[in-house]
């Protein structure tokens, strides 16, 4: 995930009434016209309810602090055979029931082709 601006996050949430959920918070974010950076951010947050901005803000910091390391990709994408596209990749880790990290890492991967196990890591890193 892109570094978020944290003056502007604040800014954003002290504007909100809680307690509110995600589908909440997106809806109000969207209506607003909140920051691209900051929207795509609410969008990774997980489905829950959330109490205050203190409580959104801490779960975006996990997420932030959260990368998928190349053992744990190497770890849930061992069985592919390549060459194989971006949705054939979510597909088959849709069906693996692999790592809910390196799955949120896979969406935001760019529609191409990947050939190699370091394609992915590659594509992983430059989209963190």
């Amino acid at each position: 995930m892109a570094k978020v601006n944290s003056v502007q996050l604040q800014k954003s949430l002290n504007e909100i009434n809680y307690p509110l959920n995600k589908e909440d918070l997106l809806r109000y974010a969207e209506e607003k016209g909140i920051d691209e950076g900051i929207l795509r951010a609410f969008k990774q947050l997980p489905a829950k309810q959330y109490q205050s901005s203190t409580d959104v803000s801490q779960s975006i910091k996990e997420i932030v602090r959260k990368t998928v390391n190349p053992v744990q990709l190497e770890k849930n994408l061992a069985e592919i055979t390549y060459p194989l596209s971006k949705k054939d990749l979510l597909k088959y880790a849709e069906e693996k029931g692999i790592d809910e990290l390196v799955l949120r890492a896979l969406k935001r991967l760019p529609i191409k082709q990947y050939d190699t196990l370091a394609d992915i890591s590659k594509a992983i890193s430059e989209s963190e």
